[in-house]
């Protein structure tokens, strides 16, 4: 009995003892493995820091201004206050009506110079008839128009061709006239013809009885008297006869001269009137001008950035700013602070991230933008701290129909400069120590 005690209290021993061996040779492995894996996680986390890339990013502060010139509207011709439609700081529709002035002098002028204009081409159109020969036959609407005007001028237009009628008349019964003196003469011409011919046969026949003494020398002086003298008044009917035909040639002139005349004399008032037509047009325009003016509208779409006339009543001088109206874009422009040791890494077309202060990031997002100048030199703040100023313009122009975005907003940029890897973003500090370390005094 004894003896298988102590049997077992030795085999009991031997197993704690192996047990005690294979938990001393274990404890290596376990390490070593622990071992490895650590090193393998730091060589792929070394080998991720140098493939992943991060973004790198400059950042600046800047605020919203108008992407175009603020609009200056004003009157040329000035007026009274009549209507004040906005107020400042709304929102405009362009050719929204803003605000009205007074249009009664400017349309009473309008109005005359439209009514002058109708009397001259109702005129225009009465001496066209006349140059043409057609009959007066103006618009009817004009004839409602200014019924006065018509009366006279069709007066005018029956006096104008009973003068010319008339005229025209008087050198007819001057042609004829002239035509029958003509005949006259021609007459006279053929009598003294044949009384010539008449004496000087008889002077023929009484000569050659001088001589048997049947005729007297007396007799025959007394025909060659008779030739003589019916001879030279021959020779004055003649002459007659073609004074006559030229004053005949003359009256037919004159009853064509008459027409011409008076067709010229028309046509020369014609043209003047035409002249006159032009100018007041010209007028026209700029009168319904003035009174479209009264009218004070937007020219665009934007905000109402001041009323440089709130009371009705008030007088606007000629030339004055009425509104001073911001307009509205599909885009936005803002003006961003740039630190000098960041401004090397921009260049125009770089992409952007803008973030509106007014409105959460989180909630709201932001906006992508694009930079598109780049100021050349730095400008010193009320700090007298250096920037470089640079525009960046938005592809978005608000959040929504409720989420409008208006000049003078202030932002935070975020520009897109490039890429590095993870390695070298964490390295970098210990590079900049490198650089700098044993070079101080």
């Amino acid at each position: 009995m004894p003896s298988d005690q102590s049997n077992e209290t030795r085999a009991q021993r031997d197993w704690s003892e192996l047990s005690e061996e294979a938990i001393i040779e274990q404890e290596p492995t376990r390490a070593r493995k622990l071992l490895y894996a650590v090193l393998i996680s730091i060589s792929l986390l070394i080998l991720w820091s140098a493939v992943a890339g991060v973004d790198t990013v400059t950042r600046g502060t800047g605020k919203v201004i108008p992407s175009s010139q603020v609009q200056i509207i004003g009157s040329q011709d000035g007026g009274i206050v009549q209507q004040i439609l906005v107020s400042e700081g709304e929102l405009v529709e362009q050719g929204q009506l803003l605000l009205s002035l007074d249009r009664t002098r400017s349309e009473a002028s309008l109005g005359e110079n439209q009514a002058e204009l109708r009397g001259l081409q109702i005129r225009a159109l009465r001496l066209d008839a006349l140059a043409s020969g057609r009959e007066f036959l103006p618009d009817p609407a004009m004839v409602r128009l200014s019924p006065q005007v018509f009366t006279e001028e069709l007066e005018l237009f029956e006096t104008s061709k009973e003068e010319l009628e008339t005229l025209k008349l008087i050198a007819i019964r001057q042609k004829r006239q002239r035509e029958e003196e003509l005949i006259e003469l021609e007459a006279k011409r053929d009598q003294l013809v044949k009384e010539s011919s008449l004496a000087r046969n008889e002077l023929n026949v009484t000569r050659p009885l001088v001589a048997s003494g049947a005729a007297s020398q007396v007799e025959i002086f007394r025909l060659e008297r008779e030739v003589n003298r019916a001879t030279g008044e021959l020779r004055q009917v003649r002459a007659g006869i073609r004074r006559s035909e030229a004053a005949v040639q003359e009256a037919t002139s004159k009853i064509e001269t008459v027409r011409l005349e008076f067709l010229n004399r028309t046509r020369e008032k014609l043209a003047e009137t035409y002249t006159q037509i032009a100018s007041r047009s010209q007028a026209g325009e700029g009168l319904s001008d003035r009174v479209n003016q009264t009218d004070v509208v937007a020219p665009v779409t934007g905000t109402i950035k001041q009323l440089h006339y709130n009371t009705v009543g008030g007088v606007v001088l000629p030339g004055r700013d009425i509104v001073e109206l911001i307009p509205a874009d599909d885009t936005l422009l803002l003006e961003v602070k740039i630190k000098p040791k960041d401004i090397a890494f921009l260049a125009p077309g770089q992409e952007a991230n803008v973030k509106l202060t007014a409105y959460d990031f989180v909630v709201y997002g932001g906006m992508e933008g694009v930079i598109e100048q780049i100021g050349a030199d730095t400008i010193l703040d009320s700090n007298d701290e250096p920037y470089y100023e640079i525009t960046v313009r938005t592809r978005e122009v608000d959040f929504g129909p409720d989420q409008p975005i208006i000049p003078g907003m202030t932002v935070d940029v975020d520009i897109l400069t490039g890429r590095k890897t993870v390695l070298s973003y964490l390295m970098k500090p210990v590079l900049r120590a490198q650089q700098r370390a044993l070079s101080e005094r």
